[in-house]
């Protein structure tokens, strides 16, 4: 990059630069020139840059009216609580078969507690296959028939299956829908 067409080019380029207004390609470009040792540029960005340095001085402080600050501190506060949460509508997202008539649909990911929140959705008939706990797995029957090894759950019905345990047999007569909390994998037996 040339910077000696003129010397209103050199001063512009100087002034520019002192105010940080240059991309980077043009300010190492720049500072590469400044290091040939050209006088004048280097004269004319000391000036700059004491200029720029009493600029935030000259401004005088003012204070935004209450009803400002106010309606900030809000938005913001209502930016932060709409992060803090997340809403997954029953027809929104991806269900995946994993088997045949058995559907899964996550719905959260926590990667500091290593776990992950889904939706099972097994049709009548369908089956899960058996598994190895890798860790605790929570789940919540809320439709439908679920039945894990022995036992029959219906709606509301909880069961929690703690590290190292076996689910050998996962099916559903009628068909059910239930939420899991778990590990993001688990053993798949033969």
């Amino acid at each position: 990059m040339k910077y000696h067409s003129s010397e209103t080019e050199e001063e512009g380029q100087a002034a520019l630069y002192a105010l940080g207004a240059l991309s980077q390609d043009e300010a190492r470009a720049f500072e590469t020139h400044l290091a040939g040792g050209c006088e004048m540029c280097n004269a004319n960005l000391e000036s700059f840059q004491t200029v720029v340095g009493k600029l935030a001085f000259g401004a005088f402080e003012e204070h935004p009216p209450l009803r400002a600050r106010a309606r900030l501190f809000a938005e913001l506060e209502e930016e932060a609580t709409a992060k803090q949460s997340l809403t997954v509508r029953l027809d929104a997202g991806e269900w995946r078969e994993i088997t045949g008539g058995a559907y899964v649909k996550r719905l959260f990911v926590d990667r500091a507690k290593n776990t992950v929140t889904s939706l099972y959705k097994l049709l009548p008939g369908a089956r899960l296959p058996a598994h190895r706990h890798t860790g605790v797995e929570e789940c919540i029957v809320l439709e439908g028939d679920y039945h894990i090894n022995d036992e029959v759950l219906g709606p509301g019905d909880y069961h929690c299956a703690l590290p190292g345990s076996i689910d050998r047999t996962l099916y559903t007569v009628g068909g059910t829908m239930f939420m899991i909390v778990a590990p993001e994998k688990c053993e798949l037996l033969k």
